[in-house]
């Protein structure tokens, strides 16, 4: 299941979309109007505020999709969680090493609660299914998203081979400009606005090449898309912001990896095998820790 605006259960709340009896509606009215405690009272707590039954509470539950109040609460919580990752952690200039330490690891957790809701998990397929026929898959980002691409990079080619990454823009246009049919490219971008990015997305499709977008839905370089496994870009990157969507992204090409390993096991397991002999016995060699 993928999750895109207008699919929580707070947004179909808040539009009506849900047929509910009379005292349903008075739970629904609390939980839009309480969202932050629904997560956080039990159920006893929260009939006794709204004054209504626990039953009315578990039949509200039922009716907008969730067996019970439970699932009701870590779907709930799950969907307010996805929907604060862009906006500011709250950390004060005198809050203690620990409490930083704490709101940042809360704030990471929130980001990747429903990632795997948030990729579809047909395009995930078809992705991978690219990766797999591809004669050559070339990984690109700019600025701070080529940190993500050099990582993606790193992971893919333990796996697979001819895969390629070019920190140098003009080195990835040579590249991609000679790629062909059967070929593919992996488009990393937060904002999905980078014309450098936009440019070779281009070039690859009109090369006959396939392009995979790891981006801001509706964006320009998602308009260049073969397949698409996007996530909502990250806004707000002030002082106090972790950078949540380098973690998604990540996660994103794990999944990938993981199922280009699962499907191509024994070519897979050759490749990192021979890997991490070379390393081993370079680290013999020249006595590296």
């Amino acid at each position: 299941m993928i999750v895109r605006h207008g699919d929580t259960i707070l947004e179909k709340l808040q539009n009506g979309e849900f047929k509910l009896r009379k005292s349903e509606q008075k739970v629904a009215n609390w939980i839009m109007d309480n969202s932050g405690d629904a997560t956080a009272l039990n159920i006893t707590t929260i009939a006794h505020k709204i004054g209504v039954s626990e039953p009315t509470i578990v039949r509200f539950c039922r009716a907008v999709g969730c067996k019970g109040y439970q699932e009701f609460k870590i779907r709930f919580a799950e969907e307010l969680a996805l929907g604060r990752i862009n906006e500011s952690i709250d950390i004060k200039l005198n809050d203690s090493t620990a409490v930083v330490k704490d709101k940042v690891a809360q704030f990471a957790r929130a980001a990747l609660a429903t990632i795997d809701r948030e990729i579809d998990t047909t395009e995930l397929e078809v992705a991978t299914q690219i990766l797999l026929e591809s004669n050559k898959v070339i990984v690109c980002g700019f600025g701070a998203s080529n940190c993500t691409a050099f990582d993606s990079f790193h992971k893919l080619f333990r796996m697979m081979p001819k895969v390629g990454y070019y920190p140098d823009m003009h080195m990835s246009a040579m590249a991609v400009g000679s790629l062909e049919p059967g070929d593919a490219i992996i488009a990393i971008s937060n904002s999905g606005k980078s014309e450098a990015l936009i440019s070779l997305c281009k070039l690859a499709r009109s090369n006959g090449a396939k392009v995979i977008t790891i981006t801001d839905p509706g964006s320009p370089v998602d308009q260049t898309a073969s397949v698409r496994l996007n996530i909502k870009k990250q806004v707000d990157t002030g002082l106090f912001v972790p950078m949540s969507n380098r973690l998604k992204q990540l996660i994103i090409i794990d999944f990938l990896v993981y199922n280009y390993a699962r499907l191509n096991a024994k070519q897979a397991e050759q490749r990192l095998k021979k890997t991490k002999t070379a390393l081993t016995n370079l680290k013999q060699q020249h006595s590296i820790i």
